[in-house]
This record gives structure tokens, sequence and C-alpha cells, in this order.
């Protein structure tokens, strides 16, 4: 078996252990239909510095109404063709209940992509300091997503994803430490122009709650990636 088709192997076993992250079988959850459209843009600002944007508006509640509104820039620095390095802010707001709640955060990640043949394997890693204007304490969580395309043709291509998210710290009346949610991803990307993609599919986010029910989200996710500047 020549070398490529072991790599691809090992990480689509990989890819299907991360699926198999589900919710204990004895906790009780509770579902929720829901659309993310999140749009990402882009551009080429000095030579190996880009600058990022992430603009993710989520519509829950069975698809009433604004459940989560997420800003997320950041700078992002290419080490070479397959690694970068980013650092950069999120701004988000959550409506629940008729309250809105306001969180801000600082992150850093690391991706590397590569591709072989007709795939393309995405590893990201994101650190995140989490800061809640009503709460005293910072939470810290690790996120690692991988994320597997397959080119049917120039235009078009199949896409799998997972993400785990581990809480660092336990912050009072806040997050706990450990798991607190995965997501499993699966759709169809297209290419309509040079660096613009939209992939849409289904999403299921698992939310481990420590106090309540558990939370399953099905969500419609259509997500645009557009680079303004090669």
């Amino acid at each position: 078996m020549s070398i490529w088709r072991k790599n691809i192997l090992a990480l689509t076993l990989a890819l299907m252990l991360m699926l198999g992250v589900t919710k204990p079988s004895y906790a009780g959850i509770e579902h929720d239909l829901q659309l993310w459209t999140p749009v990402t843009l882009d551009a080429r600002l000095y030579r190996n510095l880009r600058g990022y944007l992430e603009i993710n508006p989520r519509i829950g509640d069975n698809i009433t109404q604004m459940s989560q509104l997420l800003i997320r820039p950041a700078l992002q620095y290419r080490v070479n063709e397959g690694c970068s390095l980013f650092a950069g802010y999120l701004w988000g707001t959550t409506y629940l209940n008729g309250d809105v709640l306001h969180e801000h955060r600082l992150w850093e990640q690391v991706l590397f992509d590569k591709d072989i043949k007709r795939f393309s394997i995405i590893n990201r890693t994101r650190l995140e300091q989490r800061m809640f204007p009503h709460l005293a304490d910072t939470g810290n969580r690790l996120r690692h997503m991988l994320k597997l395309e397959y080119d049917l043709n120039s235009k078009l291509y199949l896409v799998a994803s997972d993400e785990l998210f581990v809480n660092l710290n336990s912050v009072k009346n806040g997050p706990q430490a450990g798991i607190d949610q995965n997501r499993i991803f699966a759709g169809v990307g297209l290419r309509p122009l040079k660096r613009t993609r939209i992939e849409a599919g289904y999403q299921y986010q698992w939310i481990n709650r420590t106090d309540q029910f558990d939370q399953g989200n099905h969500a419609i996710l259509i997500q645009t990636f557009i680079g303004i500047k090669d």
C-alpha cells in the first residue's frame, strides 16, 4: 500500500473515532433545529500576513429566532504552504429566554492543511480565553477539528469534519472543566469562483451540560469562504 493511501486510511480512521464521541446514554437531551450561515473573509495584508474575519449568525428555537451572533476577527501568518498561525478576538452575543448574554474571547490557533491526490486534510487546534462580563473568572477552552475534503471534480467536493471542545478549567457559575461539546458535520462543497467556496450540509452539535439536560442541536449549516485578495 502506498504511503499516501496509508495516510488517508489513518486519518479516516481517526475521523471515525472522533465521530464516535457522543452523549452518555443515561443523560437526557433536548433537541433544537437551527440554521447557521457563517461567512469568512480573508485578504493578504503584507507578504505572509493576512487579515481574517468571520461573521456567524445562528438562528435557533426551531429556526424561529436569532440565538447567537459571533464576530471573529484575526491576523493570520502563513509559515509555509501547509501551516498557518492565527491570533484573534471574538465578540459574541447569545439570546436566551429573553436575556442577552455577552462574551469576549481571545484566541490562538495553528492550522495544518495537506493535499493528497483528490483529498484535502485540515487539522486545526484552537485555544480560547473566554471572558464573561457577569462572571469573575476567565474560562480556558481547547478545540481540535479534523476536516476531510474529497474532490468530485474541479468545482464540487464532499466534506466531513469533527470538532471536539474541552474546557481546561472551571468557572464559578459558568463553564465546567471537561468535555464541553462536540460538532459533527457532513455535506457538499462548491467552488463557484477562484478563492471562493460554499459548503452546505448537516451538523449535529452535542453540548454537555452538568446542571440540566444536555443539548442536541441539529443545524442546517451553510458556510461561505471568500478570499478578497491573493
